[in-house]
């Protein structure tokens, strides 16, 4: 990549995606110290301040990292989780066997809206009660990895928000509801720059790269009993799929 001062894209813009480019090559290698603001200057003919706001933005987003006294480095990779035979079911709320040790968030009634709808296969303008929605992180020595939701059609489990709020254990809430339990999913795995609000869920700097796994789970009749959104963070988690 060579710099265009031609761009309408800013100078310090375009060294950012240089200098991210480099590392994601390998030429600047994790825990590697990468060139002075000095150095940067003489290569690319560039101003300190234009240097400075790149390794800025670079250092916010948690690609380099600054050792004072010493100078500016690739942050190391850390060591993953790593989460084996990862299935579309490997979150599912109604799979669990529990809830009490989850660090369950909250279980929030929603109303029907089109997004959700679509998986659920209802059509447009259709009346029913709503989701039931499960929130809960998945946390490992302190740290969050991801963030799990499950929508559960309340006209399947109408007294699941209510059975949970008086500590009705889960094999009861889901006595003689085998029939609409899932048994198998279809999720779509993607990477892309979290959100606002997902940044702040997974303690992540703004544009950070995320997974984000979303889709249907499916009962023994085939209709869908659950769908599930969850974000993981990459450079702490890596999936074995099964």
């Amino acid at each position: 990549m060579k710099l265009d001062r031609h761009s309408s894209i800013p100078l310090y813009a375009q060294l950012r995606e240089l200098i991210l480019e480099r590392v994601q090559e390998g030429t600047y290698a994790p825990g590697s110290k990468i060139p002075s603001e000095m150095e940067f200057c003489q290569e690319l003919d560039l101003s300190r301040p234009t240097v400075r706001q790149a390794v800025a933005e670079l250092v916010a987003d948690g690609v380099l990292e600054i050792h004072k006294g010493k100078g500016t480095f690739v942050t190391e990779e850390v060591e993953k989780i790593v989460i084996p035979h990862f299935t579309a079911l490997s979150f599912s709320f109604l799979n669990m066997n529990s809830y009490e040790n989850l660090g369950l968030k909250s279980i929030k009634l929603l109303e029907p809206d089109r997004e959700t709808d679509k998986y659920f296969q209802f059509p447009e303008g259709h009346s029913h009660p709503g989701y039931w929605l499960a929130e809960w992180p998945l946390i490992y020595d302190d740290q969050v990895m991801g963030n799990c939701q499950s929508y559960i059609p309340v006209q399947i489990f109408p007294d699941l928000g209510q059975s949970i709020a008086s500590g009705k254990r889960m094999v009861d809430i889901k006595s003689n509801k085998y029939a609409y339990l899932p048994q198998k999913g279809s999720l779509s795995i993607s990477a892309r720059p979290a959100r606002n609000k997902e940044a702040a869920l997974l303690e992540v700097p703004r544009r950070s790269y995320i997974l984000v796994a979303e889709g249907p789970l499916f009962a023994r009749s085939g209709h869908v009993c659950e769908v599930l959104r969850i974000i993981l963070r990459p450079d702490l988690i890596a999936l074995e799929l099964n």
